[in-house]
């Protein structure tokens, strides 16, 4: 977490700065009881009364007192024979009387120590508001900033992360991972800069103070320290280890949660409402009980903390007192007050320090899954000497290429030439690598072994960028963002001018349906698209991907859940580019397929055949099935 406050080091060194003004100022309040009780309130002049406000530092005067002064048997002898007893002699420590005979309470020396007592808290009053204004500011815009700079990195992570890592991971874990425990990464930040670093400082300012009045008891208060620290080391640790399973149960519930709303027709369908609101009631039930188990060692650590702070703060003053009396350690009244009043400011702090540390360590659990995700490798970079590409002047060859998701090989030594602006049907059955070959092609995946090339040249040698520049994909589920049709058109290329969007409208047949809306193009399609009919969704993809105007177009059985009309566009709008792309098609339907210059036959993860339509209905009995069932299914549809 310390590289993010880096960049904003500065201000926090500036706030930890006040910080530590804010705390000796807050320290200098409590200590001014010292000199205000032991040199402006105690002092008192001349006589025995002087002496018995001067009696806990100097009882020595009491036996000097009694030797000067009569006895009062003498005293009450001398009045009964009338005579006078003498004046006392003046000494050299009386004081004289004010007009009125009585004796001046302050001497010079008192009310310059009262001065010097105002001065300082003149200056405490200035000093701690400002202070404190300046530590809160700075170090909360320094939070703020690395916030902000927390979510700006996880969006570009979550955006640079390969497929293999949606792909494999659950999106309600990753969902949990960026909302929550991003949440709590934050927090752990504040922990540690407010309540452990900020406190930090005030118990050590707060302890230089305490031994500043008396360093005995300063010591002895150090020897609960110790015990402290263990508690909070002992409860750390349970609290670090079940606050991890409490975000690992938050993740399984987040992830139930996304299914529900993902899956929410399929629930209503199948009456599966009740199962999955038991289903839910368990995992919830599940997390309930992993929060209260940090609860407990939360509040556990807390109240030993409270007990040793309470216990210690007692002892000291019952020791304190008692030294006092005792006139021990050359312990003064003023230092007694002043000690408890320092120890009582230093409480808060210390009691924040274990409240922070214990909160740090439930944050942490959260924060190193969080920072997981930011420590996922990326997509690998373009290596040093990668070439850029405007294009397909020669051929895509795929080069003996194995792939496999986990142990399940999927591509085995597939090889393929594909010549510029040629179209090439790809078929076969469920599961034989069809849509991989495309993934691959578009560096979704990488292959296990073999190599893709664009004019000799492979992919991996190429850089990223120039070569996305050059292809676009329709998939088989048309994904649209949360904005206009137009919006949704110019996403591949949104400084295309309005002859070009025209065009591409117009080749994916969307000018048929948009005419039809109240505002036209401008028209908000709502979340996913849910505004519009799934065919309407497909050709606006398909306008989409011709704007961009690519050198490759890959079709990724962008057909097989569309009505005739709507398929008929679609396959009119990929003849109507024929010749000027390099055109991969992925479909069952014979319609879509049956115009490709060539069609390629997948079977068992290896090309098995390949040639024109006719061609392969004599060569492929895997393409005769294809064909077969594909026909006795149109026939069908027609009977119904």
């Amino acid at each position: 977490m310390a590289r993010y406050a880096k960049p904003h080091l500065a201000l926090v060194i500036a706030a930890l700065f006040f910080s530590l003004l804010f705390a000796v100022s807050r320290y200098g309040r409590a200590y001014l009881v010292k000199p205000l009780m032991d040199d402006v309130l105690l002092p008192h002049r001349g006589g025995v009364e002087a002496d018995v406000g001067e009696n806990l530092r100097t009882p020595e005067i009491y036996s000097l007192a009694a030797s000067q002064a009569p006895t009062a048997a003498a005293a009450n002898d001398t009045r009964a024979s009338g005579i006078e007893a003498p004046a006392a002699p003046a000494t050299p420590d009386s004081h004289p009387t004010d007009a009125a005979g009585e004796k001046s309470i302050y001497t010079e020396e008192v009310r310059a120590a009262f001065r010097m007592v105002l001065l300082a808290a003149l200056l405490i009053i200035l000093i701690m508001p400002v202070a404190l204004f300046a530590r809160t500011y700075l170090l909360q815009y320094a939070l703020g900033a690395i916030s902000v700079d927390i979510k700006k990195q996880l969006a570009a992570k979550l955006l640079s992360l390969p497929l293999t890592y949606h792909r494999t991971t659950h999106s309600g874990d990753t969902l949990s991972r960026t909302m929550n425990d991003a949440q709590a990464a934050e927090i752990a930040l504040r922990l540690l800069f407010v309540d452990f670093v900020q406190a930090g400082i005030m118990v050590a300012i707060g302890a230089g103070t305490l031994a500043l009045i008396s360093w005995q008891l300063a010591l002895i208060a150090l020897l609960s320290a110790p015990l402290i620290v263990g508690v909070l080391a002992f409860f750390s640790k349970k609290v670090r280890r079940t606050a991890t399973r409490r975000q690992e149960q938050l993740g399984e519930v987040t992830q139930r949660l996304v299914a529900i709303l993902s899956g929410i027709k399929v629930i209503k369908a199948f009456r599966g409402e009740d199962m999955e609101n038991q289903a839910f009631r368990r995992e919830t039930d599940k997390l309930f009980k992993r929060v209260m188990k940090v609860v407990k060692n939360r509040v556990l650590s807390r109240s030993l903390v409270e007990m040793l702070n309470n216990a210690m703060g007692m002892g000291l003053l019952i020791l304190g007192t008692v030294l006092v009396l005792q006139n021990r350690w050359g312990l003064t009244t003023g230092d007694l007050i002043a000690f408890t009043m320092v120890l009582a400011t230093t409480y808060k702090p210390v009691k924040a320090m274990s409240k922070g540390w214990v909160g740090l360590m439930d944050s942490l659990s959260s924060a190193e899954r969080f920072f997981h995700i930011l420590d996922t490798p990326a997509v690998v970079p373009d290596p040093p000497g990668a070439v850029e590409i405007d294009g397909v002047r020669e051929a895509i060859r795929f080069e003996n290429v194995h792939f496999s998701y986990g142990r399940e090989q999927v591509l085995c030594g597939v090889s393929l030439e594909v010549k510029p602006n040629e179209v090439v049907a790809i078929v076969g059955r469920t599961g034989t690598g069809k849509t991989t070959m495309i993934d691959l092609l578009l560096r979704f995946e990488e292959p296990d072994a073999g190599s893709i090339e664009i004019d000799g040249v492979s992919l991996d040698q190429i850089t990223r960028d120039s070569f996305l520049d050059q292809i676009a994909v329709v998939t088989q589920e048309p994904f649209l963002f949360d904005a206009t049709i137009r919006e949704n058109i110019l996403y591949g290329r949104p400084d295309a001018d309005d002859e070009a969007f025209a065009a591409a409208v117009r080749a994916a047949h969307v000018d048929e349906f948009v005419d039809q809306l109240p505002d036209g193009y401008d028209t908000p399609v709502g979340e996913f698209g849910v505004m519009l009919s799934g065919g309407q969704r497909q050709r606006i993809t398909i306008a989409r991907a011709i704007l961009k105007n690519p050198s490759i177009l890959a079709f990724d059985e962008a057909t097989s859940s569309l009505d005739a009309k709507t398929e008929r566009a679609v396959q009119e709008a990929i003849d109507s580019l024929r010749g000027k792309r390099t055109i991969f098609v992925i479909a069952h339907r014979l319609s879509t397929i049956r115009n490709a210059d060539r069609i390629v036959v997948l079977e068992q993860g290896r090309i098995s055949h390949q040639g024109s339509h006719d061609e392969l209905l004599e060569q492929s009995v895997l393409y005769r099935d294809l064909v077969s069932l594909q026909t006795e299914a149109t026939e069908s549809q027609n009977l119904d």
